[in-house]
């Protein structure tokens, strides 16, 4: 405390305390001497507590417009694929921590979209979600070595472990679930689960050429090939085993084969069909019939010369295709000018050919015949193997118009006439009336 004051000397020095400011001011002349402390003694330092930058005078930091964007992009993208509110939440925060890493930070606006497509890739595979990265790329506008790149490029910083699953690893796991062990079930109709998984890789190989595994799903494609290649491994003994009964030998779990009994029955066929195709061209068989029900015998060396069967038979249906369209045109030049005239210009009674986007079913409300051949003018028909939803249209589904009856319709007095009873209709109710009264 200051003991006189500086302006007028006088020892009337007092504590004033204004508000929670402390301050001494002279009473004789009112000039403040001395105000407030500008320093902290050794012991509020000592006693005091830190307090840290981020609850001093930090400000919050804001996301960016681009961040912004970005999850809007990202949530909109999850909604196209019908994703889970968990698995939004959690793609979204992943690629928030993404975002803000020195490897994502200061590129390009594509590449931050597709950094938003691999985080929903890396959460789909994380939950066995079945998405492909060509459809998010597609979704995107995005090529898929670009997306290819960032996707490992993502794993890498933030040390995902992304769950892979091969074919030939759900093969094996798959062969182990049928007992056709040899202390299981007889000689004849035993297999070790080795020799069908080798079998079955062939046959899928074989498949994969064909595009009978294009867009399918994996449990009825599976279910087809290990019971032909159980058969085809002892075809001689195992040639009247049904697909039902060969469930049954195996034990295979009845709730997933029965699900899919009718359509692992189809890929039977067309693999049976594809195999058909091959084995035709078989030099040692001397055009002898190869038919489904007997082609089994065949698949050993069908799946030993598939790449040259397979280039033998394309090269023969091409050669077939040109010497047909060779024939159209010389019939065609050979004709009088005047029907062929009339050959182009549709008739009644044959409906003119329509383009592919054009043709349609007869009967498009018919439910049970779902696919369609292709129209005689389709580009398909210049190819052998072709995938299926080029091979087999889907028919088109015509809803039928549901009647409207509001009661405020018109009545002809026809059908009032029907609504009233004739005198007969009168006396056979009256005489019901009365036995029913008797009875």
């Amino acid at each position: 405390m200051p003991s006189n004051c500086p302006e007028c000397g006088s020892s009337r020095v007092v504590e004033d305390d204004l508000y929670s400011q402390r301050q001494w001011v002279c009473e004789d002349c009112g000039s403040v001497v001395s105000e407030g402390h500008l320093t902290t003694s050794l012991s509020d330092e000592t006693q005091g507590t830190n307090v840290p930058y981020h609850a001093s005078t930090e400000e919050i930091k804001k996301p960016c417009r681009n961040l912004i964007l970005g999850f809007i992009r990202v949530r909109a993208l999850c909604r196209i694929l019908r994703l889970s509110s968990d698995m939004e939440s959690e793609v979204v925060s992943m690629f928030e921590r993404a975002y803000n890493l020195p490897n994502f930070l200061r590129v390009a606006i594509t590449k931050k979209e597709i950094l938003g497509g691999c985080c929903i890739l890396c959460v789909c595979r994380q939950r066995n979600w079945p998405i492909a990265m060509g459809t998010v790329a597609y979704l995107l506008g995005a090529d898929n070595s670009a997306m290819g790149r960032v996707y490992q490029e993502l794993i890498k910083s933030l040390n995902i472990k992304a769950t892979t699953s091969s074919i030939t690893d759900l093969m094996e796991s798959f062969c182990y679930d049928f007992k056709l062990g040899p202390n299981q079930v007889e000689e004849v109709l035993s297999e070790t689960p080795q020799r069908l998984v080798d079998r079955m890789s062939a046959l899928m190989e074989l498949a994969s050429d064909t595009w009978i595994v294009t867009g399918r799903q994996p449990l009825p494609l599976l279910m087809g090939s290990v019971y032909m290649a159980w058969q085809s491994l002892n075809p001689t003994a195992r040639m009247k085993y049904s697909f039902t009964k060969f469930c049954k030998i195996g034990k295979a779990p009845e709730q997933s084969w029965r699900k899919s009994r009718d359509t692992a029955l189809k890929r039977v066929s067309e693999l049976l069909e594809v195999l058909c195709r091959l084995g035709r061209e078989l030099p040692w068989l001397r055009g002898v019939a190869v038919e489904p029900n007997t082609v089994v015998t065949l698949v050993d060396d069908i799946l030993k010369h598939r790449r040259a069967l397979l280039l033998r038979a394309v090269n023969k249906y091409e050669q077939q295709l040109q010497n047909e369209l060779s024939e159209s045109q010389t019939t065609e030049c050979e004709k009088d000018p005047s029907e062929s005239n009339r050959s182009k210009s549709p008739s009644p009674e044959t409906p003119a050919v329509m383009s592919s986007d054009q043709a349609e079913c007869e009967n498009p409300a018919d439910e049970e015949a779902t696919d369609c051949p292709l129209p005689p003018n389709h580009w398909g028909k210049r190819h052998l193997f072709l995938p299926p939803c080029v091979k087999s249209r889907k028919r088109q589904r015509v809803d039928v118009p549901q009647l409207e009856v509001t009661g405020d319709e018109d009545i002809s007095d026809s059908e009032i006439e029907s609504y009233i009873r004739s005198p007969d209709e009168i006396k056979l109710y009256l005489k019901a009336q009365k036995e029913l009264k008797q009875m």
